[in-house]
């Protein structure tokens, strides 16, 4: 009797961790049969010893050191960025947000991203609008997510310095800055500090067998959710260490657990949708009909530029919108992914360490990688979490350099010089990153067709006063995105300043209808109509702007001023004190008051 394929895969899939008599109950056949296969391919059943040994318990004391110096290389190489100003989404999340903050129901608004929210009301409460202080989180979890990234690879390898070589290049590679610097970026770093916690604690749990290692697993989970929902994917790279290391068969129970959370977590994040369809179509001109992305230019593509990004980070952009390739180029990608995907083969067979962390890279992308247009294609915070991945393989594959004697020296130049080149080129990038100006203006280097890019130069030259430039700037990002409501906004607000109120109109009216809650398109128009003295338009224009945010009290003191110029005393004081409602500070109505109450 000869035993099949599947037959001898099982065998070496299963055997030593199962007995020959269960192997044998298992797949039907005779047990000497199957011991004649193990003693004739002994060497398919030798596991590397790192492997199979569990790992000894860790002395930190011993490790003090090297995580010392992990914090001082992240201290060095983000130092030029920790004083950078609010920019982008940190304008309209913060400081623009300044009622929100204020108000006692904060934490409330986004139940889901509650501890996000505690950080900023927490900042916010020691120093106002200080932007190190709303920073200072990001550092701390970047140092968080690199020290256990440190701590996670012995489990993988019994190499001395592969931990330290791995969390290097973790704390200093471009790829990380935007979760780092950016304010906004840092639920990335928080979301990938508390998951590599999580998955921590599950290989204590794995290997001590106390529960309260799962648990507190279980609950690190639920925090990283509530950072980013992209680490709903967790439960598949839990599966795939049992099912690449151990036995999912064994321990399909505790693996469930996290797939249950997910499940939980769908359901929340399945409500979300159209309002995220809404969203992209509204804010971003994003088309109205639902479009699916061919998933065969789309894998080729996001994939191969993260690894160019990872080999060299030359394009760093908040915006990575270049992906209008000639033939040449997308055949580089394609290689450049097949390649990789072939690495994954191979790793399977040479390294279980390798194709694990390997797979991780492709499984923490996989909510992004969606054909359904809910995301970028390709952003460097997507990659924060899953590029320890290829840190460890590269690193893996560099150190056998320096376990050769002869090698050795050459392996630790590598190091050495990958290392600085990486540190300089952080430092850089970080420059960008000091106030909008700069940002937007890298961000049209490297992202010219992307329509945001143009409407935020338009934004920088208008409050520079080159209103030429300006209106340019916003007609580039109409001309990219017809459907774009913020730049026919802006761009109505610069051929007003120009002294064409008549286009500004048309601007703020085509605004409003691809974005009926533009309310300050609304209050533009009401303004322009004021100035005519056409207080009656002006009025029902206000009303129109408080009807989308009614707890704005600027939209009640404009209101307030329009009625004192019609004469209506009584509802002009009546205004003036809703807005005080919502402001009592409010020197305008204040005055106001004051004027009509004499």
């Amino acid at each position: 009797m000869k035993l099949t394929y599947s037959q001898k895969r099982y065998i070496q899939k299963h055997y030593p961790q199962e007995t020959v008599e269960g192997i044998a109950k298992t797949i039907h056949t005779p047990i000497d049969i199957i011991q004649k296969h193990i003693s004739d391919n002994q060497i398919l059943f030798k596991k590397p010893k790192e492997q199979t040994e569990p790992i000894k318990k860790i002395n930190l004391i011993e490790h003090i050191p090297y995580l010392v110096l992990l914090a001082m290389f992240i201290i060095l190489v983000y130092a030029n960025g920790f004083g950078a100003e609010f920019v982008s989404d940190d304008v309209y999340a913060i400081l623009r947000n300044e009622a929100a903050l204020k108000s006692q129901n904060y934490l409330f608004i986004a139940p889901t991203f509650i501890l996000r929210s505690l950080q900023y009301l927490i900042a916010y409460k020691i120093g106002g609008f200080t932007p190190f202080l709303f920073r200072i989180w990001n550092i701390v979890f970047h140092v968080g997510f690199v020290w256990m990234t440190y701590l996670i690879v012995p489990f993988f390898s019994k190499k001395k310095f592969l931990p330290f070589f791995v969390a290097s290049f973790a704390a200093i590679h471009p790829m990380m800055i935007e979760s780092v610097i950016w304010i906004s970026g840092g639920i990335y770093a928080q979301s990938g500090f508390s998951l590599l916690l999580s998955f921590y604690l599950y290989l204590k749990f794995k290997v001590n067998k106390s529960k309260k290692y799962f648990i507190f697993s279980l609950i690190s989970y639920v925090c990283a959710l509530s950072a980013s929902e992209k680490v709903i994917i967790f439960p598949f790279i839990i599966g795939l260490y049992e099912l690449t290391f151990g036995s999912l068969k064994n321990t399909w129970k505790p693996v469930s657990a996290f797939f249950g959370i997910s499940f939980v977590w769908g359901l929340i994040l399945i409500t979300r949708i159209s309002e995220r369809l809404v969203y992209l179509r509204t804010e971003h001109g994003a088309p109205t009909k639902f479009t699916v992305e061919n998933p065969f230019f789309l894998i080729p593509s996001a994939i191969g530029t993260y690894l160019k990004l990872f080999i060299w980070p030359r394009h760093l952009t908040l915006y990575q919108s270049e992906f209008q390739f000639v033939l040449i180029q997308f055949l580089f990608l394609l290689l450049i992914t097949v390649a990789f995907f072939a690495g994954i083969a191979i790793s399977y067979r040479k390294n279980k360490s390798i194709f694990f962390w390997l797979c991780f890279f492709i499984i923490t992308l996989f909510p992004t990688l969606n054909p359904f247009g809910l995301s970028w294609l390709v952003a460097e915070r997507y990659s924060y979490l899953g590029s320890v991945g290829l840190y460890f393989a590269f690193s893996a594959v560099l150190y056998k350099l320096i376990e050769n004697k002869k090698y050795q020296t050459i392996g630790y130049i590598i190091f050495s010089i990958l290392l600085l080149a990486f540190s300089v080129r952080t430092i850089v990038r970080n420059i960008d990153w000091q106030n909008e100006d700069k940002l937007w203006v890298a961000t049209a280097k490297a992202s010219p067709s992307d329509p945001k890019t143009h409407n935020n130069l338009g934004d920088m030259y208008a409050r520079q006063g080159n209103l030429q430039k300006a209106a340019e700037s916003f007609a580039r990002a109409i001309e990219l995105s017809p459907r774009y409501p913020d730049a026919y906004h802006n761009l109505g607000n610069v051929l007003r300043q120009a002294g064409h109120p008549e286009e500004a109109e048309k601007m703020y009216l085509k605004a409003i209808e691809l974005k009926p809650g533009l309310w300050q398109s609304y209050q533009n128009i009401a303004a322009m109509n004021f100035e005519r003295k056409d207080y009656k338009k002006a009025e029902e224009l206000i009303l129109k702007a408080i009807e989308v945010y009614p707890t704005n009290p600027d939209l009640y003191v404009n209101l307030g001023v329009v009625y004192t110029n019609m004469g209506d005393q009584k509802r002009a004081i009546q205004t003036f004190k809703t807005a005080l409602q919502f402001d009592p500070q409010n020197e305008t109505a204040l005055r106001a008051m004051s004027e009509l109450t004499k």
